[in-house]
């Protein structure tokens, strides 16, 4: 497996921001177990990927993310043979520079991972301007055998009317949804509704950047069970998060049983 510096001098000697690879694993607590890791690209100061992607230059857009994905998969191939792996693409690659996708199938072809393996991540928040380009460039990922997930859905331009449109195998909420949403029963019919969406569509769905146990009780009791943040493991730097590394909360009660969570403890992932 590469070392993330590997990639970073690589990037450097190009003129390029240096940078290292960290995994955040989507644990499905239904089931008890990881479901997959999202690599995140992170700055030499632990910049976000936003901070690193904003120092590429525009010309170098395309070349940059595609060799950050080859980085990618090197580092994880062989970490973890059950799981899949999340891959952000900027909707700006995916949808205005010719070739991406092929040249997309070409790195993970290249690669030890199976393309069903592979989730590519569009992040819905940002402005995609053209829902039909979109429409076509997540066909063109699945004929190469390539899954796909739309990133920070629900609070972008699109909405449900952009998911029934592109059909992605998966969604990621938006934080601003799943922050703080127990203490926010506004926003509470607005995750049913898109929950309901997806369940009608298919459509998975991930709750990400969720930090403590009001958020999952109150998410887990709308009916989701894909999970992402804090509360279960943090990202890790050049590595894949162990199983015994991930943190649990206890299942929430039933509807009518109360504070389970006052006589229950936070299981380990088994």
């Amino acid at each position: 497996m590469s070392e993330p510096g590997e990639a970073g001098r690589a990037a450097g000697a190009a003129q390029l921001p240096r940078y290292a690879i960290a995994f955040q694993p989507i644990v499905d607590v239904a089931r008890r177990r990881i479901l997959a890791h999202e690599a995140l690209l992170r700055g030499s100061v632990g910049t976000p990927a936003g901070g690193v992607l904003a120092r590429v230059p525009e010309p170098e857009r395309q070349r940059f993310e595609i060799g950050s994905i080859a980085a990618v998969l090197d580092a994880f191939a062989g970490t973890a043979p059950s799981a899949s792996l999340h891959i952000n693409l900027s909707p700006e690659v995916l949808l205005r520079w010719p070739g991406t996708v092929p040249e997309l199938a070409r790195v993970v072809a290249a690669s030890d991972i199976p393309p069903g393996r592979v989730v590519i991540e569009v992040a819905e928040g940002e402005r995609i301007g053209d829902a039909d380009a979109l429409v076509s460039a997540f066909a063109a990922l699945r004929s190469e055998g390539l899954r796909t997930a739309l990133d920070a859905f629900g609070t972008g331009y699109g909405g449900i009317g952009l998911l029934a449109s592109v059909r992605p195998d998966l969604v990621k909420l938006d934080m601003g949804l799943a922050r703080n949403v127990h203490l926010h029963p506004a926003r509470r019919p607005i995750l049913s509704r898109l929950l309901e969406a997806c369940a009608d569509l298919n459509v998975d769905v991930v709750a990400t950047g969720v930090e403590n146990e009001g958020e999952y009780r109150c998410l887990a009791r709308l009916g989701v069970t894909l999970f992402q943040g804090f509360l279960f493991a943090p990202p890790a730097t050049g590595r894949v998060v162990d199983a015994d590394e991930v943190s649990l909360p206890p299942e929430p009660a039933p509807p009518g049983f109360t504070d389970p969570w006052q006589r229950e403890q936070s299981a380990r992932l088994l």
